[in-house]
């Protein structure tokens, strides 16, 4: 079985490796959030003024706290399971989940076309 397009994948990376840093990624920016959500509560007590907005920013934060904890728990699952040693009996340690990702000359050209053509179109602007 073969993967039919790795371009988003970065030279030598797997999507087993690319699982886990987005998982590290979402589980980093969730604990940002609760951080910034910690700083604005403790904002509540000290300006009454602020407080209307500070409540609206606080509400907001725990709608995007809780997507980032969803992204964060559906990924560890994930990374679990692609890093188990069952899964990688079952699907063989040769899969392409484990491959690393090595471009081509026609993928390197394809994406060499596709930033200069982004260039030029920043260019115009």
């Amino acid at each position: 079985m073969t993967t039919d397009n790795l371009n988003f994948l970065d030279d030598g990376e797997s999507i087993t490796s690319t699982v886990s840093q987005l998982h590290h990624y979402f589980k980093a920016t969730h604990s940002r959030y609760k951080l910034k959500q910690g700083d604005l509560l403790n904002r509540v007590h000290v300006d009454a003024k602020q407080t209307a907005q500070v409540q609206e920013d606080v509400q907001h934060l725990e709608e995007v706290i809780a997507l980032f904890g969803i992204l964060t728990d559906s990924l560890s699952v994930a990374n679990r399971v692609l890093h188990s040693e069952a899964i990688a009996q079952i699907i063989g340690a040769d899969a392409d989940v484990y491959k690393t990702h090595l471009e081509d000359e026609k993928e390197q050209t394809s994406e060499q076309a596709a930033a200069q053509r982004k260039v030029a179109r920043q260019n115009k602007e």
